[in-house]
């Protein structure tokens, strides 16, 4: 736990020239607590040690995203060492412009009008040379494995369900997850970089014109399935917005790609469900039970 005293402390000792440091309060996931520092900057302040580690993967990897991409993301230019007021390294950067889509509501053609630079974003990470990925200590995941492990979490969380008024939905999500796989159904899926989190919580938009201003939170970088970035298509806008999303995407796309997305959408709704829960966020309540909706039954053609 770290507040924004703290944080201004620390700030102002380890880079002096951003004082007077003024520091509030941004929000925080599963691994990390952000906080605006100067009305110009985020810091992140990673939650656990492997947090800390995959820190270090996003600094030598982010910049060189940020060379060629098409959305803006996060240029670390603030490099935090630990201290007796908090244990760990974290970074700061200057603050994108914009909102987590999370927090806005957009209509039907609103988000469709997202799926042009969403499928030319997806197709540059998707593009992105392994081997130079690799060097920068990004870790591999066996698509298999990848979703054996996301499956089972969510299998094992299904009884949040009953809180949240969807417990309807509890045996076919139940059927959904039963299935393991094994690396012979794995065969034709070839791996590439994923931000793994992919979804309207770190996809920022300008509040007026709503158009995508920058892509954050890499903590989770890795080599595996690229079906976990259309999970964020499909629970964000279901089938149908995947499949617009897909028709702007340059890489060749597998056969159970969209099927994979389904469930690997429907397993984030639960996750989002536990997470909202737990630290009293209802718009994950929220978007997780709007999104199960497309999940359980997806409308149009797999």
């Amino acid at each position: 736990m770290i507040d924004r005293h703290t944080v201004a402390e620390i700030i102002g000792v380890q880079f002096p020239e951003l004082r007077p440091v003024q520091a509030s309060y941004l929000g925080e996931g599963y691994d990390s607590t952000a906080f605006e520092v100067n009305g110009q900057l985020v810091f992140r302040f990673p939650k656990r040690a492997d947090v800390e580690a995959q820190l270090t993967i996003e600094t030598a990897i982010l910049p060189r995203l940020g060379e060629r991409t098409p959305v803006p993301v996060p240029a670390f230019s603030f490099h935090g060492k630990p201290s007796p007021d908090f244990p760990r390294h974290f970074v700061g950067y200057p603050k994108l412009p914009g909102i987590p889509g999370i927090d806005l509501e957009l209509d039907r053609l609103q988000l469709l009008e997202l799926a042009p630079i969403l499928g030319e974003f997806l197709s540059f990470v998707h593009s992105f040379p392994i081997d130079d990925a690799t060097q920068c200590g990004v870790p591999r995941y066996a698509p298999e494995a990848l979703l054996n492990e996301v499956r089972d979490e969510a299998a094992g969380d299904l009884h949040v369900v009953k809180h949240v008024g969807v417990d309807a939905l509890e045996e076919q999500l139940r059927t959904l997850f039963k299935t393991r796989v094994g690396a012979h159904d794995m065969d034709r899926v070839t791996s590439t970089l994923v931000h793994r989190d992919l979804a309207a919580e770190h996809i920022l938009l300008d509040s007026g014109t709503r158009q995508v201003t920058g892509i954050i939170d890499w903590s989770e970088i890795s080599i595996s399935d690229p079906a976990i970035d259309f999970a964020g298509m499909f629970h964000w806008g279901g089938l149908d917005f995947t499949n617009v999303v897909l028709s702007h995407y340059r890489v060749p796309v597998d056969d159970g790609l969209r099927e994979r997305a389904r469930l690997l959408a429907a397993a984030k709704c639960i996750g989002d469900i536990v997470f909202g829960l737990e630290t009293h966020r209802q718009e994950y309540i929220d978007s997780a039970v709007r999104a199960l909706g497309h999940c359980v039954a997806p409308q149009g053609r797999m």
